[in-house]
């Protein structure tokens, strides 16, 4: 299904045909399952005839994915791997390395009688860990019970003495003295009734002293699971233990995150400009007055004895010194003297980073606390170095390697781990777990995901990456007679990448299914059997059928736009001159993020630059992570933390920086294209001047749908009210009140020219173009909007509800209608996403708008015939994950044509 955005493509396939085959679905259930049906919205079709059973691969904005989603949960790879290394994993200590072992009694004897004859013995029985007040009601009973000695705190003493007690008030350690006797093989039937005694008091574990040279050894022994080296018991492992989600199995400091928030340098110094006594370290300015000035005592006392000038700018201190101040020195003593005391006191000074992190975790005031998150970001846990597990599960090993090791790997090299396996003897007990682990990491390979490390979040991917993570569990799935409903699934592939997606595609259709794909992509469809194309136009100049057939009859039908492009009658045109670079870069230094290999690259001023690649060859690491990160810190003060580099030159020359990427332009239904345009506060305006507005006295708030007033109270300003499907999930459903208008019945009274709010928010943004041509601030935000292509858009529409590629140009539009000052750095991320041949000739128009402005763009692009018309290009690669991370090329489009030895060369 083609055609361009806005004809009805989504309308046609989702909407209609998925919604269809969800709703016959649900009537095929019980009567009990089905009793919301009678709510649910059947779609606008007469009937669809030879529908089977629907699955709809969509794209999902992944603005408000869970963190503790990962590529390997998702998949369930995680679920095979923990049962593997639960059944085959060798288990060792995470305290000193070694191997944990279950012992028998019989083993265990055989350890003491491997001891030299003669040697003196003395078996100890672990008792109880507590306070001396404790011990005074516990001792007794043991001497009650026939126990003559104990070992308290490693020293042996009679239950009998009168100073057994320790002073003090810490816990201390007790152990019963089972016996006492030499090894010799005639002891053994005393030694093994002794040792079973003292596993029955130590809860399975004992003690063994043997005497060597005068000084007794230490050996643990235990009937669980212990370490030969420490004694240490653990509990038998199950999969909980290999899983972050589980406390089990969670590292107990990041909770399973893999991520804490940290103070950082760069932001608790946000100026290295100011001295101490003008507050360099910003947040310690912050909390009561008490606080901040025992903080500046502090500063006074540390200066004296470093020594070090507080009235120096902190750029100018000596690096010991900064580090002193920021990260402390726990070897070295201070004398400090605590606030309101007389004398000093000595000890070592924990940093102000460590006394911040203190201040976070144990005020009770929210609104400090509110205001020091400013000063962290999400760093990697100091603890488990964001591996996610807690020590236990990390020490176990597979192949010499642990699970999270494992999870860490790119996909292509996950598969070859597994198939390894197969020669380890171990892992027989779980082959079945080890076949399925290596089949669903086939299945991702096939789909053109092997650059994607197995721990990578999942709410990181984009939307054409989660298509295909999911088409990959679909694979394993192996369900036939099944119509695949796909939206786009070429997104963020580039055309080296797509033959692997074809055959996923062509595998899933010779299966016997039906696959009913949404795309724009050549290359997809060059290689579909049929060919449905709406339009053709956007909006109410769209849903037509304008072309149904095979792709050879599409390039010969004279109403097909997509034909005329697939058979060279139409080409996107570059309606601007070239530009060359004049001597002016951009230049970013040592970039080593991810897999970037400290490569240098350099970006013309003034230019249209497209940075392309395969998947996962690091574009956007260096451009969003890196190069984007920088100048969102240094030009608009954003405290963002870039990815690792040596320096980036160039940005002073710029006023402003834009940031135009794919994220979804509000969280929520209640965002739409009006809202986030600054449209709807003019409308507002607008509608309290009405006359029956001014009567009643209602101002702009009334015709909120966020604020009581106004709105419709059943609904909440929603329009549609969410019904709980139980193992369905939620479903919408109109609001039976307000039938979708999200407003009362007094505030749709009020009118201008004939149209209430609700029916104004309605409009599309061409339609309301032509109601509004004598509003001159409306008209000028709805220009930019048509501008461009989003002149199909309702105003009211739901900001959910815009692909990836709409959000872009939406953003795109705002900064459009701001006045231009030239000398701004705009960076776009795949803004073809969503688009048609020829809505990407309007993009194209803009950019090259804004580029003869004065303004730099970086655009990290995918599209073939939107690289051809760039200024110069970038390529990283040549492959994805490891290997990748490489500057391939740099220059403009015609030279990279000659070149046949990079991916994208070749394909142009």
């Amino acid at each position: 299904f083609t055609g361009v955005s806005g004809s009805g493509k989504t309308s046609l396939v989702f909407d209609t045909i998925y919604a269809e085959g969800c709703r016959q679905y649900m009537e095929s259930l019980s009567a009990r399952s089905r009793q919301w049906l009678e709510q649910m919205d059947r779609p606008d079709v007469d009937y669809i005839q030879g529908l089977s059973p629907v699955i709809a691969v969509e794209q999902r904005t992944t603005g408000g994915a869970n963190p503790r989603s990962t590529v390997a949960t998702v998949t369930e790879i995680a679920d095979y791997a923990r049962l593997l290394w639960t059944l085959a994993g060798e288990q060792f200590c995470p305290k000193d390395g070694g191997r944990i072992v279950r012992r028998s009694l019989d083993d265990c004897l055989a350890v003491i009688h491997r001891l030299p004859e003669g040697t003196r013995l003395i078996l100890l029985a672990p008792f109880m860990r507590a306070r001396p007040a404790v011990l005074r009601d516990e001792l007794p009973r043991l001497h009650l019970r026939g126990f003559q000695r104990v070992r308290i705190n490693g020293t042996i003493k009679n239950l009998d003495d009168n100073d057994i007690y320790p002073a003090g008030r810490d816990e201390v350690d007790v152990e019963i003295v089972v016996d006492r006797l030499v090894q010799h093989p005639d002891q053994h039937a005393r030694l093994a009734d002794s040792l079973e005694l003292a596993f029955r008091e130590g809860r399975n574990r004992a003690i063994v002293l043997a005497e060597r040279n005068g000084t007794y050894e230490e050996i643990r022994l235990g009937l669980d699971l212990c370490c030969e080296t420490c004694g240490t018991a653990y509990e038998p492992l199950s999969p909980r233990h290999f899983s972050h989600n589980h406390p089990d199995g969670a590292c107990p400091t990041c909770g399973g995150l893999g991520k804490t928030l940290q103070f950082q340098e760069s932001l608790v110094i946000p100026n290295p400009s100011l001295s101490l006594k003008e507050g360099a370290i910003k947040p310690w300015k912050f909390g009561s007055k008490r606080m901040i000035n025992v903080r500046n005592g502090l500063l006074r006392q540390l200066s004296a004895q470093v020594p070090f000038d507080l009235d120096k700018p902190w750029s100018e201190l000596d690096e010991g010194v900064r580090k002193l101040l920021l990260h402390g020195d726990m070897q070295r003593e201070f004398a400090i003297k605590p606030y309101g005391k007389q004398k000093p006191v000595m000890g070592p000074f924990a940093g102000a980073l460590s006394d911040l992190a203190e201040t976070a975790r144990t005020t009770s005031s929210d609104s400090l606390q509110i205001r020091l998150l400013a000063y962290q970001t999400a760093s990697v846990c100091p603890d488990c170095h964001g591996k996610r597990l807690n020590p236990r599960a990390l020490a176990v090993r597979l192949n010499g390697s642990g699970i999270a090791d494992f999870l860490s790997l790119p996909i292509i090299r996950g598969e070859d781990f597994a198939k390894n396996l197969a020669s380890n003897t171990s892992v027989l007990p779980a082959e079945d777990a080890r076949r399925g682990l290596e089949q669903r990491l086939g299945f991702l390979l096939k789909t053109g995901l092997g650059y994607l490390t197995l721990d990578r979040e999942f709410g990181t991917l984009s939307g054409g990456e989660i298509q295909r993570v999911r088409l990959a569990t679909q694979l394993g799935m192996g369900l036939v007679g099944v119509t695949y409903i796909l939206d786009e699934p070429s997104i963020g592939l580039h055309p080296a990448d797509h033959k692997q997606l074809l055959d996923t595609l062509l595998d899933l259709r010779d299966r016997g299914n039906t696959l009913l794909v949404v795309e724009h992509d050549e290359d997809t469809i060059r290689a579909a059997d049929h060919i449905v194309e709406i339009g053709p136009g956007a909006g109410r100049s769209g849903g037509k059928l304008v072309f149904q057939g095979t792709p050879a009859e599409s390039a010969d039908s004279a109403t097909s736009r997509t034909g005329a492009y697939l058979s060279g009658k139409a080409e996107i045109h570059k309606n601007s001159k070239t530009l060359r670079p004049d001597g002016r870069w951009l230049a970013v230094n040592g970039a080593e993020e991810n897999n970037l290999r400290a490569i240098s690259s350099r970006f013309p001023l003034g230019l249209l630059t497209v940075v392309c690649g395969v998947s996962g060859s690091g574009k956007s690491t260096l451009v969003n992570d890196i190069l984007a990160n920088t100048a969102a810190r240094k030009i608009n003060r954003a405290k963002t933390i870039p990815g690792k580099n040596t320096g980036i030159t160039g940005l002073e020359q710029f006023t402003s920086f834009v940031r135009v990427d794919q994220d979804p332009v509000g969280k929520s239904a209640r965002s739409n294209p009006a809202t986030f345009t600054g449209i709807f506060d003019e409308l507002r305006k607008l509608f309290a001047l009405a006359p029956l507005a001014k009567v009643r006295g209602y101002g702009p708030a009334r015709f909120s749908f966020n604020v009581r007033g106004g709105r419709c109270e059943r609904c909440a300003g929603d329009g549609y009210i969410s019904l709980d499907m139980q193992f369905l999930g939620e479903t919408f459903v109109q609001c039976p009140s307000c039938h979708g208008a999200r407003y009362n019945r007094e505030t749709l009274e009020v009118r201008h020219k004939g149209l209430n709010i609700a029916e104004v928010l309605s409009l599309t943004v061409t339609e309301a173009l032509d109601f509004f041509r004598n509003h001159v601030k409306l008209k000028a935000r709805l220009q930019t909007l048509d501008a461009v292509g989003l002149g199909y858009l309702q105003l009211g529409q739901p900001a959910n509800t815009l692909s990836g590629g709409e959000a872009q140009r939406l953003k795109l539009s705002l900064e459009l209608s701001r006045r231009q000052q030239g000398e701004s750095l705009y960076i776009l991320d795949e803004p073809t996403t969503g688009l048609h041949w020829d809505d990407i000739q309007h993009l194209l128009d803009l950019l090259l708008q804004l580029r003869d402005a004065g303004n730099t763009i970086i655009v990290i692009e995918h599209h073939r015939d939107f690289i051809r018309h760039a200024d110069w290009l970038l390529e990283l690669g040549p492959g994805g994950g490891d290997a990748g991370g490489n500057l391939i090329f740099e220059g403009t489009p015609g030279d990279l044509k000659k070149r046949a030895d990079t991916p994208t060369g070749r394909f142009l």
